[in-house]
């Protein structure tokens, strides 16, 4: 199946499943064009996890007093639907160990929103896959970090780890979820035949790989060896006209090659309210507890290197962009404010 066949089932299937959704989904490309941000928004709600895997950066947040509720859920839900926005991905942490996950996932309004959930799989049982879809989720993002299986559980540092990863996928697919494999691809296992074997899996049983190029971030903070270089891209780009199924944040989406998304295309939402670029980005450049996420987002793009296009992921790829605003972040709570991070002369006049 070719990439934009794939799309257009998927679109299929929202506009029978969710027509309010749909309506605001097909007129993203429109406003991409008209320079309207439409962020997919990434809310890690909790931090709880049952795993302590090595590139975890969750420990690396600044604990703060004031946590996300259902009810700023809610309202944060009605000022991006105000805004014509239309995806929500509910990450943390591990959501499906969240003793309020079923009023969170109601306060997001899964009739007004496609719903997405990241997950490690340890508790998407048959019957769990198929609650998730009776409340209104659409997706469920399952991490795999290696197609090889004593790989994955040494990174998990979890003996079974990549059974269940595989037992949630086939779940969440008998369930009529939309599975996504997420994999992290650093320069050291980006170009092997395991990545090439998980996408062969992928697509025999229409699943999608979500390819997360590594960050020199959180416990890999400023170990820019980790980071992929231009053999590696291409390396992927090549593999995705092979396998359509095998996809990046700065592919086409959407019939859009916006390159990478941050703020346009995506944002970030921590556990305290912080609001940041996106999930890799550890500067906040607002907090929905203090500003409306209308003016959140006017921040954001008034930030010029925010604005203009970047065939590459700034915080993956883009040494200049690492080097003068990431670095800033190291050694230092996260996520710093946007005032640390950025002068004057980084914004629009």
């Amino acid at each position: 199946m070719q990439e934009k066949e794939i799309e257009n089932t998927k679109r299929a299937k929202l506009r029978q499943e969710k027509p309010l959704v749909y309506d605001k989904v097909i007129k993203i490309a429109e406003r991409h064009q008209q320079g309207i941000a439409t962020p997919i928004i990434d809310i890690a709600y909790n931090y709880a996890c049952n795993l302590k895997c090595q590139h975890c950066t969750a420990a690396r947040f600044a604990k703060k007093e004031r946590k996300l509720t259902p009810s700023d859920l809610k309202k944060l839900s009605d000022e991006a639907d105000a805004l014509g926005l239309c995806q929500f991905c509910l990450s943390g942490g591990e959501p499906l160990i969240f003793k309020d996950l079923d009023e969170v996932i109601k306060a997001m309004q899964p009739d007004k929103f496609h719903l997405a959930m990241s997950t490690n799989g340890h508790f998407m049982t048959p019957e769990m896959a198929r609650h998730l879809k009776t409340l209104g989720v659409d997706k469920v993002k399952i991490s795999l970090d290696d197609y090889d299986e004593k790989r994955h559980n040494e990174n998990r540092n979890s003996e079974g780890a990549y059974q269940k990863a595989i037992n949630a996928m086939l779940n969440a697919k008998a369930a009529g979820l939309s599975v996504v494999i997420q994999t992290v691809v650093t320069h050291q296992n980006c170009r092997t035949d395991r990545l090439i074997q998980m996408a062969k899996f992928a697509q025999e049983n229409d699943f999608t790989v979500d390819v997360l190029v590594a960050r020199a971030t959180g416990a890999w903070e400023g170990k820019h060896e980790v980071l992929i270089d231009e053999a590696d891209a291409e390396f992927l780009r090549k593999a995705h006209e092979q396998y359509p199924v095998l996809h990046r944040d700065t592919f086409p989406s959407y019939g859009i090659n916006k390159g990478c998304g941050c703020v346009d295309s995506t944002l970030h939402v921590t556990q305290y309210g912080d609001v940041t670029p996106c999930v890799y980005i550890p500067i906040a450049i607002g907090n929905i507890f203090e500003e409306s996420l209308a003016d959140i987002i006017k921040r954001g793009q008034s930030i010029k290197c925010f604005q203009k296009y970047s065939s590459l992921c700034l915080s993956g790829e883009d040494r200049e962009f690492i080097n003068k605003y990431m670095s800033k972040s190291y050694g230092k709570p996260l996520p710093i404010n946007w005032t640390e991070a950025f002068d004057e002369e980084d914004f629009a006049k």
